[in-house]
């Protein structure tokens, strides 16, 4: 080493300034050397760790899987309990799929140690069709006996085949018996662990934060390691919670929550923050619907008829979505389960005008059209009834101007969301109703287009009634052949569409923006905006090299 020193110091200041430079670059040389050979040799993968934090405007009340009805209750839900096919080693239908055995995984756990059994499965179900439980999943369980065969066994006997029960079981959050079997149904609404829950999902509750006066500012959960499904890589999921969207966007903007769902787009315009945006296919539709006792006109199929043909829905969904959506024509949204294609129909206001002097309705000294029926002069006027929701009141505006412009008087009305389901749809009290439905897994028509489903709490809100449709919607529902169930599926859609009960309008996708940090996230398709935590174990924050 001395020697070296020596020699070093031998050199002119030139030769040494030289050989440190050339030194240096030997030195960065060999490690790009490294780290490019270190980058063939191995790629990033997801990794354990990290925080996230989502937006919600909401309150959560009740993580109860038979209780559990707004949106908020529902997400932290499926965050922290399992569903039975995740903790289902294997479910076995009957070949008339009126008996379905299911056997449970061995050395399943509670997230407080006790044991999950199929005590738990038939507990669940039993609470599910207590009318003291005023359970939102009630309807979808009439009829069906539940049994416990084994401690892994039960099994579920219909009193009727029913093609979608496999839906019914899929959608099934088992709820822990040794919690709550000694509490009445009716007084599970006062207990805590509707906040503090134990479940058996991907993440097990940790604590929540409220203020004096109730309000709760965040609810913190943990990964849990006993879930029985895929382990979650973020390990540690929080919501934060807030009164109105400006409240959450300033949020996000700066930089204290990492998520936000249910993005419209007014508020993604706001957002300054660097983000990325995800978007899901939805199960969910808008419509205008028509009550034709109401309004005479409206009883008249040509009138229907022109106010869809008068609607660009393409130019509606940019308007009103932000391109978010997708045009849709009937009763079953694109991609959803058993859409049926069928050919466009026509659609310009030259061609809507046509409809509307073809049935006699001509324009007055106005410009507004009328028409003689039984000796009264009938004017072509709509009062339309809108939910107070940006986006909704921008449709409003659209469709008030396409039906204006062919001389048509359109009143729009604009209240509460509250009050309009509480009051106009339950008294089924408008001329014309613009709202959504939302279709679950299996498209089941039956509470949205089954005259038995016209009033309430029946969903049917065109109060629309056609035998056939009736016949084939309720055949479909028994119908075990999936060729000709898909086949009715498509002439029930067909002839509904032909009558022009409603203007279908279009299927909004659900919109969710995230920092740029967070990874893993694939939009599919979604029948519940809740499902998106079905694929949470995927999602990531971190990451990790190891070898090709």
């Amino acid at each position: 080493m001395g020697r070296l020193k020596n020699i070093f110091f031998a050199l002119t200041r030139k030769e040494r300034v030289a050989f440190i430079v050339s030194l240096a670059v030997a030195i960065a040389s060999f490690f790009a050397v490294a780290v490019i050979f270190f980058s063939h040799v191995t790629m990033a993968v997801p990794a354990p760790g990290g925080d996230y934090t989502e937006g919600v405007v909401g309150q959560p009340e009740y993580v109860n899987p038979v209780i559990a009805a707004s949106e908020t209750d529902t997400d932290l839900m499926k965050l922290v309990y399992a569903n039975l096919y995740d903790i289902a080693d294997s479910v076995t239908p009957s070949a008339d799929k009126r008996t379905w055995n299911v056997r449970l995984k061995e050395n399943l756990a509670w997230q407080d140690g006790e044991k999950l059994t199929s005590d738990d499965v038939v507990f669940t179900v039993e609470k599910i069709q207590d009318a003291d439980a005023h359970s939102p999943l009630a309807a979808s369980w009439q009829g069906v006996a539940v049994s416990r065969v084994s401690e892994l066994e039960v099994q579920f006997n219909l009193a009727n085949s029913y093609a979608f029960f496999g839906d019914n079981l899929k959608n099934l959050y088992v709820l822990p018996k040794h919690i709550f079997a000694e509490a009445p149904v009716g007084n599970w609404r006062l207990s805590d662990y509707n906040l503090k829950p134990v479940g058996s999902g991907p993440y097990k509750f940790d604590s929540y934060q409220k203020n004096a006066g109730g309000f709760i500012s965040s609810y913190t959960l943990t990964a849990w390691n006993g879930y029985a499904g895929a382990k979650p890589l973020i390990q540690k999921f929080t919501l934060r919670f807030f009164n109105d969207e400006n409240s959450l966007i300033t949020s996000f903007n700066g930089g204290q929550i990492d998520g936000f769902g249910g993005a419209t787009p007014e508020d993604i315009s706001e957002v300054n923050h660097p983000y990325d945006l995800f978007a899901w296919r939805t199960s969910g539709y808008y419509a205008v619907f028509f009550n034709q006792s109401k309004n005479i006109a409206l009883q008249d199929p040509g009138v229907r008829k022109a106010l869809s043909a008068a609607i660009d829905r393409s130019q509606l969904v940019t308007n009103a979505l932000g391109s978010n959506g997708i045009p849709d024509f009937g009763p079953i949204p694109e991609d959803a389960a058993y859409f049926a294609s069928t050919t466009p129909a026509t659609t310009s206001l030259d061609y809507a005008a046509s409809l509307l002097d073809n049935a006699g309705w001509k324009k007055g000294d106005d410009g507004f059209r009328s028409k003689k029926i039984q000796q009264s002069v009938i004017p072509l006027t709509i009062n339309l009834t809108v939910p107070q929701i940006d986006f909704l009141a921008k449709t409003a505006d659209f469709l008030r101007s396409a039906w204006s412009s062919l001389g048509v008087q359109v009143n729009v009305v604009l209240d509460s969301p509250e009050n309009i389901i509480s009051n106009e749809i339950k008294n089924r009290d408008y001329e014309a109703l613009l709202f959504g439905n939302v279709l679950g897994p299996s498209s089941d028509l039956y509470s949205f287009w089954n005259s038995s489903e016209r009033f309430a709490p029946g969903l049917n809100l065109s109060i629309y009634q056609n035998s056939k449709v009736d016949s084939l919607i309720q055949s479909a529902r028994t119908n075990l052949d999936d060729a000709s169930r898909a086949q009715q599926f498509a002439n029930a859609q067909a002839d509904i569409m032909a009558d022009y009960p409603a203007v279908f309008l279009y299927s909004p996708d659900y919109v969710y923006v995230t920092d740029k940090n967070v990874r893993g996230i694939t939009p599919d398709f979604l029948t519940d905006t809740s499902d998106r935590f079905r694929e949470i174990p995927q999602w990531y924050l971190n990451t990790a090299r190891v070898l090709k």
